[in-house]
């Protein structure tokens, strides 16, 4: 039986944070002597350059009570993601996350990367880059966020792993499967091949709505962690309401053996699953899309999609979006970004990357009545 731990934690004070995170990570880890001396690698979600109270990234709060806690244990720490911003320079996110800051004030190193190179990795016939700056590390420890995501409904544990494919690999991998199911096998393979010891969960303030990156601020209120991935995105899917086979990064890999997802074989350790759910939370509006059988949805697809939309107002003029599109379908003039919407895929990475919120969902007028 998988397990999974469940701590309350209502907000981002330190004294919080720090003895919920120890508390999860105890409870998993359990008292192990041999993780001294260890290389230890946090992976939080550093989705884009946002400040940390809009939900969109890794809390800094956790991600240091996590360095706090193998530092204790007389680990070495090192800090790494490969977000979208990476593009423009990677210090950029570090700094607007608040990675920086917390790194340097606990002696934990900061890792590029981009600037390790990568690695070739194959699951069955398909093939991808993985940041070779991982086996530098003996374990790998994964800090998503818990958000929606408008393409496979929530990321969590799972999706988290993404993040190690650097550079553009991950808007081409969109672009070649910018189906829900297609792009979960994607996931679930870095995932499989990246092999997390265990995840830490920010639930404490979560992301609804339009996730990953332009939806709303949601008080969820947990700290949560297993070393079963699959079962711990479960959990937190059930929590908002979601059937947790209705995820396909979730269904995904639950069918390759990859971890639990009944919650009939999940016992949970502290909050009780009950006492955890958050009412009226909000999935992403298609997310019924996501259930439409691949053949009618070749057939909806010209009145059925979600695109990106530019809040002029808003714009910088950076570039980010045009740099990370992989199908070359944005633009950036004196106005702002345009999209020519016949070669969008749909896979919102712009919207992801836009470090100004400047990108937003766009549905069809049948999407919106999913």
């Amino acid at each position: 039986m998988a397990e999974v731990v469940l701590r309350r934690c209502a907000s981002y004070d330190p004294g919080e944070v720090g003895r919920a995170v120890q508390s999860a990570l105890q409870s998993v880890l359990g008292a192990d002597p041999a993780l001294a001396g260890k290389r230890i690698l946090l992976k939080p979600n550093l989705a884009a350059a946002r400040r940390p109270d809009l939900a969109v990234t890794t809390h800094p709060e956790v991600v240091g009570a996590a360095i706090d806690f193998f530092r204790g244990l007389g680990c070495t720490v090192g800090v790494g993601d490969s977000p979208s911003g990476a593009v423009r320079g990677v210090k950029r996110v570090w700094q607007n996350t608040g990675m920086a800051a917390t790194c340097a004030s606990r002696g934990a190193t900061l890792v590029n990367f981009e600037a390790s190179g990568w690695s070739e990795r194959t699951v069955g016939a398909r093939s991808y880059r993985i940041a070779k700056a991982i086996e530098d590390f003996d374990m790998v420890v994964s800090l998503p966020k818990f958000k929606t995501h408008v393409l496979t409904l929530v990321t969590g544990a799972v999706k988290n792993l993404y993040g190690c494919v650097p550079g553009f690999g991950k808007s081409a991998l969109h672009l070649a499967n910018p189906k829900p199911e297609a792009m979960s096998k994607v996931l679930v393979d870095v995932f499989s091949i990246v092999k997390p010891r265990l995840s830490l969960v920010d639930a404490v303030e979560a992301m609804e709505g339009n996730g990953p990156s332009s939806g709303g601020v949601r008080r969820v209120g947990l700290i949560a962690a297993s070393s079963d991935a699959v079962a711990l995105d479960a959990v937190l899917s059930a929590t908002v309401g979601l059937d947790p086979l209705r995820v396909p990064t979730t269904r995904e890999a639950a069918g390759r053996g990859l971890g639990v997802a009944s919650l009939g074989e999940i016992r949970i350790d502290g909050v009780p699953l009950e006492k955890a759910r958050v009412p009226d939370f909000k999935v992403p509006s298609n997310w019924h899309f996501a259930l439409i059988p691949d053949g009618l949805a070749r057939l909806l697809l010209r009145w059925f999609w979600v695109r990106p939309r530019a809040v002029e107002s808003r714009c910088t003029k950076c570039g980010e979006c045009a740099r990370i599109c992989a199908a070359s379908a944005i633009e950036v003039g004196e106005s702002g970004p345009s999209v020519r919407q016949e070669r969008c895929v749909s896979c919102l990475c712009c919207i992801e990357a836009c470090p100004s919120g400047a990108l937003v969902p766009e549905r069809s007028r049948l999407a919106r009545l999913a």
